[in-house]
């Protein structure tokens, strides 16, 4: 008797817990999508470091909250996934039908992500080897970030962003968010994230010029 495949595992896995996230039952289409690009990740993590130590399990539930962001983003957004890393939570985003740039500057995980892109072709996805800080104004009307060190300074006041653009960060500090952002950017809502205790998706939007509060003189 054939051993199932990790993508075959994952597929189960995802299957089962995907209504628990509120986004059961998947269409074949983002099923296969989420299982392949976990099975991609099973098979490069111990080669990258990428996602440490972390359950077949754990990584279903961290694609799943990824996937849930979507819903809180435009189905037109052209939207920037800031220290991609190992893929969360842009590529889950790109599954679930959103346009998706992955700005990873660490050579060995962009790499995987191109990998993850060619092996999951038809996405709406690119990869950007590169930093937040060294972008050209606008280009984008959202951004997502998951896990990010001083993102606050990364951020900065948006200029990636077009004007009211919207910042997603998956937090389980959301008011220590707000006093890092302000004043360029305000918060809009902070949403749980379902089978979390205290993780949740924290939706800012970036201020025009004349409301920043700052000063050039």
């Amino acid at each position: 008797m054939c051993e199932p495949t990790a993508e075959t595992d994952f597929t189960d896995r995802i299957a089962r817990r995907a209504p628990d996230f509120g986004l059961g039952p998947l269409t074949p289409e983002r099923l296969a999508g989420l299982a392949g690009y976990l099975a991609e990740l099973s098979r490069w993590r111990s080669a990258t470091d990428l996602v440490g130590n972390l359950t077949e399990d754990a990584l279903v539930d961290h694609a799943l909250e990824s996937a849930f962001g979507a819903s809180l983003l435009p189905v037109d957004s052209r939207v920037l996934d800031i220290g991609s890393g190992a893929g969360f939570p842009g590529v889950p985003l790109a599954i679930f039908g959103r346009r998706v740039t992955l700005l990873e500057p660490r050579i060995r995980r962009a790499a995987f992500l191109r990998h993850v892109l060619r092996r999951l072709p038809g996405l709406n996805a690119s990869v950007a080897a590169g930093r937040v800080e060294r972008l050209p104004e606008g280009g984008y009307s959202a951004a997502t970030a998951r896990a990010v060190g001083k993102l606050a300074r990364a951020v900065g006041e948006g200029n990636f962003l077009n004007e009211n653009g919207l910042l997603l960060i998956w937090t389980g500090d959301p008011a220590s968010l707000e006093a890092q952002l302000s004043p360029a950017f305000r918060p809009v809502r902070s949403v749980a994230i379902p089978q979390s205790r205290k993780r949740r998706i924290a939706v800012f939007e970036k201020c025009s010029t004349g409301n920043t509060g700052r000063s050039d003189g």
